[in-house]
């Protein structure tokens, strides 16, 4: 594997950083491929100082991307099939107005679904933009020291591989608590949090009926 990836950068020659920055655009297209997978290739086949360099570039292109063909193609088909005034509701039910419940969404998922989400919402884009550049950078050095230093050889990145699923296993039974913590704690350094009560609460009252009498 890794003589292979050594072959593709020695063929490459000096487009390689161009082809690792493009692989960001890629996963902005297909939100399905990972985008710490292709900070950890850089890293392995640039050396981790390079890799994360050049990843900024590549992440701000691919949240560009995300960002605008939500809002320019996905937003519209969303507002004709929901009514503004409803889709103002949802936002301001589900907290997507504050850019500080979006940065830990994209802390926590770091998948360019999530940016893509963010697009069709009403904040604006080059806020949005800032605020997962933010959100994702720590990732990038992570995967970029990860690839740098784990995959340099199959056996190393076989043990390394073993040792991940066996953390993925306990950062999968922690994720949930740890979600759950950061959004409430988002929610209450959040502005609006305060208006999304009032309408938790106005809608919890509707659902007990009629005011009671007293005889």
């Amino acid at each position: 594997m890794t003589d292979a990836l050594a072959h593709f950068i020695n063929d490459a020659g000096w487009l390689a950083p161009l082809y690792y920055v493009l692989s960001f655009v890629m996963t902005a297209l297909l939100p399905f491929i990972p985008t710490p997978l292709v900070a950890a290739l850089g890293g392995a086949a640039l050396g981790a100082v390079p890799a994360i360099l050049y990843g900024i570039l590549g992440l701000g292109l691919g949240a560009f991307v995300s960002l605008n063909l939500a809002r320019r193609l996905g937003r519209p088909i969303a507002l004709k099939l929901v009514t503004p005034a409803i889709w103002a509701e949802w936002e301001s039910l589900l907290g997507v107005r504050s850019l500080l419940v979006w940065g830990v969404i994209f802390f926590i998922l770091n998948v360019d679904f999530a940016v893509m989400a963010a697009g069709l919402s009403s904040l604006r884009l080059r806020r949005l933009w800032v605020t997962a550049m933010i959100a994702r950078f720590p990732w990038l050095v992570v995967s970029a020291w990860f690839g740098d230093l784990i995959v340099v050889s199959d056996t190393v990145m076989l043990l390394a591989l073993v040792g991940l699923v066996a953390g993925g296993v306990v950062l999968g039974k922690l994720r949930p608590r740890v979600r759950h913590w950061l959004v409430r704690w988002a929610e209450r350094h959040d502005p609006s949090s305060s208006a999304r009560a009032r309408v938790r609460r106005r809608s919890r009252s509707g659902e007990g009926g009629g005011p009671s009498t007293r005889t």
